[in-house]
């Protein structure tokens, strides 16, 4: 049985089973790849990911300043919509061979597609998932999200120059035999539904027991909350900020609400929520960073809202807003509370799932 990353990361020594398990819950909570997760925690440096990708996936691996001086005439050759959709960019063409870089290069289904759509023959190459959307921002206009946009302001910008990058991957090409290529298990979000189903408890516990992802886990409770309650939202905390997630008001979808992202370091309901631990139940005082939030689920201050933290790992991961109703939010508080620790349940079998496939 072929080794996981994490396992070979583990093996080499640079990665503790404290990180590992701190890496594995990372990424279920905010997902993208595990890579992402060891780079975003400080705990690989993102050339030593890409060459223990490349190990792992026995593919030729894409040295990061090799994706910052791609001719137009390269780029152009996978169109816009191919190319967001697999998170693929093209990096050179010699004849009939398109070189490119992939999050997962074993993704037969996009190759195959790709192949059909460019007519060419795919050299698929892995690189890094945040150097990839850093890549696909700058030639196709992909929008980056702040989690992203952090890791990078961290990290740092492309070093080098691709000349040099492209010397040293082609050094590298040759070590590299192909026919090692083990499929890898792609787990795909799915996109959140736009119609909010009627949903029952006993539904809601049965979906969130065969949840097998965070966004999954994300839709189902959303679709609950979003029949129950005026409005409905989960956010996410990163670091010192916490982001918005998914979010509903009068049965129809918050498409913004991502967009959100409020300061820990300045005074709101959500600061209060996260640093105590604790629900919040009452109104919304219209200032500071709470204006944000208002303004994020509609723009009209709730008479009363109700907020309840999600504890996972120990510490507070995700943050649960409802208001209004038919019945009064305290009436409603022991419920909501049993649903959030059925949701933390459904987040530690999700990890426990992700545990088996990655030892």
């Amino acid at each position: 049985m072929a080794l996981t990353l994490l396992e070979m990361l583990r093996e080499a020594e640079l990665i503790t089973r404290e990180q590992f398990d701190e890496a594995l819950l990372n990424r279920v909570v905010y997902g993208g790849k595990i890579g992402t997760s060891l780079i975003e925690l400080g705990m690989v440096e993102e050339e030593t990911l890409a060459r223990f990708l490349s190990r792992k996936l026995s593919v030729p691996y894409v040295h990061p300043d090799q994706l910052q001086e791609i001719p137009a005439e390269i780029i152009q050759k996978v169109p816009r919509g191919l190319a967001l959709k697999y998170r693929v960019v093209p990096i050179r063409c010699e004849k009939k061979r398109l070189s490119l870089a992939m999050a997962d290069p074993a993704d037969l289904a996009a190759i195959d597609e790709i192949a059909f759509i460019t007519d060419y023959i795919i050299q698929p190459l892995v690189a890094p998932e945040v150097r990839l959307l850093q890549a696909l921002n700058r030639y196709y206009g992909y929008e980056i999200e702040d989690r992203y946009q952090a890791i990078i302001a961290r990290i740092g910008e492309w070093k080098g120059t691709a000349a040099e990058a492209e010397a040293e991957q082609q050094a590298h090409e040759e070590q590299i035999d192909e026919e090692e290529l083990e499929e890898a298990v792609i787990l795909e979000e799915e996109d959140f539904s736009e119609r909010v189903g009627q949903y029952s408890i006993d539904q809601v516990s049965q979906s969130l027991a065969e949840a097998t992802s965070r966004d999954e886990i994300g839709d189902v409770l959303l679709g609950y909350l979003g029949q129950e309650f005026d409005r409905a939202a989960l956010l996410v905390c990163r670091g010192e900020r916490v982001d918005g997630w998914k979010a509903v008001g009068e049965g129809k979808v918050l498409d913004d609400f991502s967009q959100l992202s409020i300061s820990l370091n300045e005074p709101s309901v959500i600061r209060t929520v996260v640093e105590g631990n604790s629900p919040y139940l009452g109104g919304i005082p219209v200032k500071g960073e709470n204006e944000q939030l208002i303004e994020a689920l509609g723009g009209q201050a709730p008479t009363a809202a109700l907020l309840l933290p999600l504890q996972l790992g120990g510490r507070v991961v995700n943050v649960v807003y409802v208001d209004g109703g038919e019945k009064s939010l305290a009436e409603r508080m022991a419920d909501l509370n049993r649903l959030v620790r059925k949701t933390v349940l459904a987040f530690e079998i999700l990890i426990r799932r992700e545990k088996i496939l990655m030892t």
